[in-house]
């Protein structure tokens, strides 16, 4: 940025408030209506406004034309320029064409006397050409005088116009033809007598570009689709024989790149200069096609404009480019060195050069939004300070109350019915419904087919009924990433009123394991006619039969979590519990108190899940040796148990009437947690695996860095017809292409690898939010939802950041801060570990920066969690020193498999019990909660645990 700033001088406003302007809506030229006249300011919209600006001074407006005399030059400061005040005397016309306005020009298009100084003005519409004369209509009272648009004549364009340039053509004196560039790259030229013609240029024209007239040399300039300046005399174009016209540029140059506006001047009597402005760069052309000069540009440049000082013909005659910046600077060079640079006040999308009345050679910018200023390059410099650096000690207490404040101040603003209100309206405007249709099917999709040949897919109906008139509507499939879905988003624009429509899209097993979810979630966001956008969400559980398969049950697991339900599942004897929560595993009348479950994908491998239900029916084990395993299968017992899950053949009716009631009735309780170091290593393996994938890429990239030298070594043999040292670089080239094929095979599996690593170490988080959430003595509000907040999330990776680093800022927060802080640390002033996030983030390559990361989220997490658990066993101890020892029963590992536990005695033993207790249970809500207190403060003595590792915590 510039210490100066571009002096206002003179500003208004176009009728047209909108981003309907361009670099070809402002003229800046003398209409030579009235005698001794300045410039005037023609601008045009693509609404269709034509307005004619004449800018005046005032009436103390210093002579800047004349020389300051010896009075005025020592007292400079006197005759400095304020900004002029709008006056309605400064628009000379004021119109509204019935089309838009692409280009405006000002020239001698007429036949009429040659002594007439008037010019006329055309107007170029997108399918007409428009040529129209400024008449002044002297007042009759003291309004003054008035100008009026009079058309003179038109042309119809057969075809769409792009951009419209006039000159001499052909060296004719005292009048200027017209050409019309079509958007096809055709050109249309018109001439005063009434004759047109079309012509088509020698190279393929799909993108069209800049057109310019040549006056000195009668030829036209402009860049090809291919970034070539090419040159094209007049009389080879207007030739009318086909076979002698010459279709070839009379000579081209190559710029590279696109070119935004180009610009013809006369700066000798024996030359003149082409000025491109390109997207990087600052061209000069002479007509000759030798380049002048190159002008790197550091910055993406919007618009420019060149002008000459002084007379062509004179020898101190010089070159000024104007180049406006993305960013609002003016760069002013002379040639190509920079001379000035100030700041503007707004980006403008054209820049022009005027005399106007006591400012000669004003700066006239046009904004998008038609915001027209006329300034003049100020010489004082912009007074701003730059700010004093914040060096204060990063301090996580007082950030932390005044994110507390800021919150506050925030839900102080938010008014809750305004949120209930629009989520109301946007339920009545688009209505979503979710369901799964019909059973399984077996999977057709190919890029699953290959892998898991035992695989089914399942169908999400989507149906969405829409009210008003909406701009944009999409629909989002999410779902886990072990979830496969045939199509992922759906977008709609301009969707009509009291419409419905219905997507049907099928889900599948996508990777050889089991996903942390089962949850299908759709997203419906729409935009409304006035701009308003809403969000709805849908939710949906996919069938357990995709994900899981039947098999023999364990007795041994590594990893065992034990629930406790309460009031306990009703007791039939057509069945067991287990064979009616999941119907879909257990034959029809199965009294099996145990069940197996195994990924249907990739479930060869022995690992599976086993559930086992306690024979007093209110508590259940769930066992297995892998933790990322676990996760599915608890959170589908917990669902069905509680009745958030439809495990029967009921009617939609009876469901609804009766998973309300009875979820909020049933209370299921973890009395565990599984251990951390499950966790730690789960998060090392994805650390190792991403270590690897970074030093794959790091392979390929120096790998495909040789091929592009051999490649090039290769072509500078063949050049030089070096036949024998082909061979060599033939035999490098076989090698190095094997290389790069070996080293992408490896970062394909690896990668797929990760994402197994990913999916995981997602269930195991959810595994974790689950015990957490479900834990019999887990302390609820803030500290819950901190904690359970930290492990519901999915495990993603960018191109910049690993997951371990985006997470360990989070859980370094949490550890120092807020309800999951060590109370030994509340008196201690623990710094944040600012030099950590400065010094250990090194280059890409180097695999140091990821270790770090993930052994300080390790420990950090371990001491956190580690604190959680410590809370949880001493509430536990409190309770159970409170209420005395409690009932010793069967121990998990007493009872007997399936196979051996149907004994008739036993039955009836457990029917009777289970009578007296259903007839001695209260009926109260507050009978269940102690009854509920009780069972979870004698979990540890319910259950022997044969070894000191099985212990939950």
């Amino acid at each position: 940025m510039s210490l100066f700033k571009v002096r206002n001088w003179w500003k208004t406003q176009c009728p047209t408030i909108e981003p309907a302007y361009d670099s070809f809506s402002l003229h800046c030229a003398r209409l030579c209506i009235e005698e001794g006249e300045k410039d005037s300011l023609v601008v045009g919209s693509h609404s269709g406004q034509l307005c004619i600006y004449r800018p005046s001074g005032g009436t103390n407006l210093p002579d800047l034309d004349a020389e300051d005399d010896e009075q005025g030059g020592a007292n400079g400061s006197a005759n400095e320029l304020a900004e002029n005040v709008f006056q309605h005397a400064d628009v000379i016309l004021e119109v509204q064409l019935p089309l838009p306005v692409l280009g405006v020009s000002s020239g001698k298009f007429t036949t009429t006397n040659k002594a007439d100084p008037r010019l006329q003005l055309a107007v170029l519409h997108p399918m007409k050409l428009c040529i129209y004369q400024l008449v002044t209509v002297d007042g009759l009272a003291d309004h003054g005088d008035h100008t009026r648009l009079v058309a003179l004549y038109d042309h119809a364009l057969s075809k769409p116009a792009f951009s419209l340039c006039h000159g001499p053509f052909g060296g004719v004196k005292g009048r200027d033809f017209l050409c019309v560039q079509h958007l096809d790259g055709s050109l249309r030229f018109f001439e005063q007598d009434g004759i047109s013609y079309e012509r088509t240029l020698a190279t393929d024209r799909y993108i069209p570009a800049p057109l310019h007239y040549v006056p000195r040399v009668d030829c036209f300039v402009t860049v090809a689709p291919s970034w070539v300046l090419e040159c094209y005399r007049y009389q080879d174009v207007a030739e009318a024989l086909e076979t002698l016209r010459r279709h070839d540029p009379i000579w081209a140059l190559c710029i590279g790149e696109y070119a935004l506006d180009l610009q013809v001047h006369q700066i000798s009597n024996t030359e003149s200069v082409i000025v491109i402005l390109g997207e990087n760069n600052l061209l000069c052309v002479s007509d000759t096609g030798k380049v002048r000069f190159i002008k790197k540009l550091d910055y993406s440049p919007v618009c420019f404009h060149s002008f000459v000082t002084g007379w062509y013909w004179e020898p101190g005659a010089r070159l000024m480019l104007a180049v406006v910046s993305e960013s609002g600077s003016l760069l002013l060079y002379e040639s190509d060195q920079i001379i000035w640079s100030a700041q503007l006040g707004h980006v403008p999308v054209a820049i022009g050069r005027a005399n106007v009345a006591g400012l000669p050679g004003a700066l006239v910018t046009l904004g998008p939004t038609g915001a027209l200023a006329v300034g003049y390059l100020g010489s004082e410099p912009q007074l701003f300070r730059v700010p004093a650096l914040n060096l204060a000690p990063f301090e996580i207490a007082r950030c932390q109350k005044e994110l507390l404040e800021l919150e506050r101040e925030i839900r102080a603003g938010v008014d809750p019915s305004d949120a209930s209100i629009a989520n109301a309206a946007a339920e009545r405007d688009v209505q979503l419904e979710v369901a799964i249709q019909g059973e399984p099917v077996p999977c057709t999709e190919h890029q699953v087919t290959g892998l898991l040949s035992s695989s089914e897919m399942c169908q999400l109906s989507v149906t969405v009924r829409v009210e008003p008139k909406l701009e944009m509507l999409q629909l989002t499939v999410a779902t886990d990433q072990a979830i496969g879905c045939s199509k992922e988003a759906f977008l709609f624009r301009d969707v009509a009123a009291h419409s419905t429509e219905r997507f049907d899209v099928w889900l599948y097993p996508a990777v050889p394991t089991l996903p942390a979810s089962r949850t299908a979630t759709v997203y419906c966001s729409y935009t409304s006619k006035q701009g308003i956008t809403r969000v709805l969400e849908r939710s949906v559980l996919l069938p357990v039969r995709l994900f899981l398969k039947p098999a023999q049950p364990s007795k041994e697991a590594q990893h065992k979590l034990t629930l406790t339900v309460v009031p306990p599942p009703a007791q039939h004897t057509a069945g067991s519990v287990l064979g009616r929560l999941f119907p879909e595993f257990a034959p029809e009348g199965s009294s099996a108190s145990a069940l197996a479950l195994q990924p249907v994908a990739g479930g060869g491998d022995g690992r599976k899940v086993t559930i086992v239900a306690a024979k007093s029916t209110n508590r259940f084990r769930v066992q297995s040796d892998e933790l990322g395993l676990m996760a599915l299968v608890l959170e589908c017992l917990i669902g069905r148990l509680q009745g958030r899950e439809s495990v029967g053949h009921a009617t939609e009716q009876d469901e609804a009437a009766g998973r309300k009631d009875l979820s909020s009735r049933v209370q299921v309780t973890i009395g565990g947690v599984p251990l951390v170091s499950g966790l730690l290593r789960s998060l090392q393996v994805h650390c190792d695996l991403r270590k690897a994938v970074k030093q794959l890429e790091t392979d390929l990239e120096i790998a495909t860095g040789q091929m592009r030298l051999f490649e090039r070594r290769f072509v500078v043999k063949l050049q030089e017809r070096s036949l024998r040292a082909l061979d060599g670089i033939l035999m490098l080239l076989k090698r190095n292409h094997t290389a790069v094929a070996k080293v992408c095979l490896q970062i394909k599996t690896m990668r797929q690898k990760l994402k197994l690593a990913q999916i995981d170490l997602t269930a195991i988080l959810r595994l974790f939010h689950l015990c957490y959430s479900h834990a019999a003595n887990a302390p609820g509000g803030k500290y819950l939802e901190h904690l359970t907040a930290l492990l519901a999330h999915s495990v993603l990776d960018s191109t910049e950041q690993s997951y371990e680093e985006m997470m360990l800022p989070v859980v370094r927060f949490l550890h120092q801060t807020g309800p999951l802080k060590n109370a030994t640390e509340q008196s201690e002033a623990t710094p944040f570990d600012e030099a950590f996030f400065y010094t250990a983030k090194q280059t890409d390559r180097d695999p140091v920066d990821l270790s770090a990361h993930s052994q300080l989220l390790q420990g950090q997490l371990q001491r956190l969690l580690g604190r959680v658990n410590d809370r949880i066993t001493a509430a536990k101890t409190a309770r159970t020193s409170g209420s005395g020892s409690g009932r010793n029963s069967v121990d998990f590992e007493d009872q007997p498999l399936p196979e051996a536990h149907n004994e008739e005695a036993e039955e009836e033993e457990e029917d009777g019990k289970g009578q007296n207790e259903e007839a001695n249970r209260p009926t109260d809500g507050s009978a269940g909660v102690e009854e509920f207190a009780q069972l979870s403060a004698t979990a540890s003595e319910w259950v022997n645990y044969e070894k000191m590792s099985d212990l939950p915590l």
